[in-house]
């Protein structure tokens, strides 16, 4: 499907560039998605979705094999899988009732769900270059040497984003909590 998507770039130039994107990043893309959504289909339509902005951006990438497209393909990634995870739970806590739910060994509350979009919507209010650097270490189990070839960071600037990252979503988790 994928691959029709590409064959719709006009130019051939841009079309010979989605085609190496392809060929190079799209299994990092499914297994960037999987580990967000932990489903095999879910996971799939966000890397077709991801290829639909990545294609719409080409533009923006100079060179497949620079550290820049890496992230940006990974970033973008995970985005679209974040926005498809928010999308789909919200419809499954529509048609999901709640009395089936309840004698399943993963049943989840109202507020454990209410926690977990809350952190979600903290953690997106975090500046861009704090949550990259998080997505990138803790979900994409990157290392800090790795974040900093990727970003064309020093890996010091790379400890010290996810430091400031840690203690500013802390601050915001607490602050939040409060209200």
């Amino acid at each position: 499907m994928v691959l029709a998507l590409i064959a719709l770039v006009d130019l051939p130039e841009e079309r010979g560039k989605a085609e190496g994107l392809y060929k190079k990043y799209n299994d990092l893309m499914y297994t960037t998605a999987y580990k967000i959504l932990k489903n095999r289909e879910d996971a799939e339509d966000a890397v077709f979705h991801a290829w639909e902005k990545i294609i719409c951006h080409m533009d923006k990438l100079s060179d497949i094999d620079c550290p820049a497209a890496k992230s940006f393909v990974i970033i973008v990634t995970e985005r679209t899988a974040i926005d498809l995870y928010r999308k789909r739970r919200r419809r499954r806590e529509v048609e999901v009732p709640i009395a089936e739910c309840e004698s399943s060994p993963y049943f989840i509350t109202k507020d454990q769900r209410l926690e977990e979009v809350e952190f979600f919507d903290i953690f997106r209010s975090l500046a861009k270059k704090y949550s990259e650097v998080m997505i990138l270490y803790y979900i994409n189990q990157f290392t800090a040497r790795e974040i900093a070839e990727l970003l064309g960071l020093s890996e010091a600037a790379v400890l010290q984003r996810l430091h400031r990252g840690r203690r500013r979503l802390r601050r915001e988790m607490e602050t939040y909590g409060r209200k």
